[in-house]
């Protein structure tokens, strides 16, 4: 059965796209085939994950009101190291929309049935997970990825943005979740932007390891990082070895272990 996990924060700019970019890279790799939900209005994932491909004819808003995924979902390609053309991975995205900021609108979603034809589309095509790009806020989008959609919760954090203070904000997040769903689980939170010789990123760190649900993993905010990205190519295709790529190749180890 799919893992089926929401990236969530309070707030834009903490790697949260970065790293579902990043992670399906990383799966792929390993052999794993993945569908990306992009529910965050901004587009970023889709057109970072879509950036070789063609964008979809629709887009998740339109099968949240009943339209088919087949229509909103495309292939992700990526140019492997050493190869020229970019080809297909087992990565599919399912294209955001502007519309999603409409909350008068997602009001007459069905989350229930939403749910129940997700895992219809996902148990068909095989997915071995659903990463799923939430945006930092939109109580009718929780609502309905909490209640009928993910599994489970991670949050990327960044301590560029954050003091220690703001951690309390995302656990409330998550505590309200899990009230929508209480079989609901939280993965953790992990330092998505981090600067091993920053004082600011090192003392947030130190902080962080008293709480139970840290992930002390971090992904550094590198140069090659950005780089991938730009060029529509998750670290695991663009560079054979490097710090960032081996971070988020230990990020999705320990993703695994901890489901299990």
């Amino acid at each position: 059965m799919a893992k089926k996990i929401a990236f969530i924060n309070g707030k834009g700019g903490c790697g949260k796209t970065t790293s579902i970019f990043h992670i399906a890279g990383v799966l792929a790799a390993s052999g794993d085939s993945v569908l990306v939900l992009d529910f965050d209005k901004q587009r970023n994932t889709t057109d970072t994950l879509l950036m070789n491909s063609e964008i979809p004819e629709k887009t998740v808003f339109d099968v949240m009101q009943g339209d088919f995924f087949e229509r909103a979902t495309s292939q992700a390609l990526f140019q492997p190291i050493g190869h020229r053309n970019p080809r297909y991975f087992g990565v599919d995205c399912v294209a955001s929309d502007i519309r999603l900021e409409n909350e008068e609108e997602l009001l007459k979603i069905d989350g229930s049935r939403f749910g129940e034809r997700l895992n219809d589309f996902v148990n068909s095509n095989r997915y071995d997970w659903v990463l799923i790009d939430m945006p930092p806020s939109n109580r009718i989008l929780n609502y309905i990825c909490f209640g009928h959609v993910a599994d489970y919760l991670i949050v990327p954090f960044s301590s560029d943005m954050f003091s220690v203070s703001g951690y309390g904000d995302i656990v409330e997040t998550v505590e309200r979740a899990r009230e929508l769903n209480p079989s609901l689980n939280t993965l953790g939170v992990y330092l998505a932007r981090y600067m091993a010789n920053c004082a600011v990123d090192r003392y947030i760190r130190d902080e962080l390891l008293g709480f139970d649900t840290f992930i002390d993993i971090q992904i550094p905010l590198a140069a090659d990082v950005r780089e991938a990205v730009m060029f529509g190519r998750p670290i695991s295709f663009y560079k054979a070895k490097s710090q960032s790529r081996t971070a988020y190749e230990q990020l999705v180890e320990e993703i695994k272990n901890r489901i299990s």
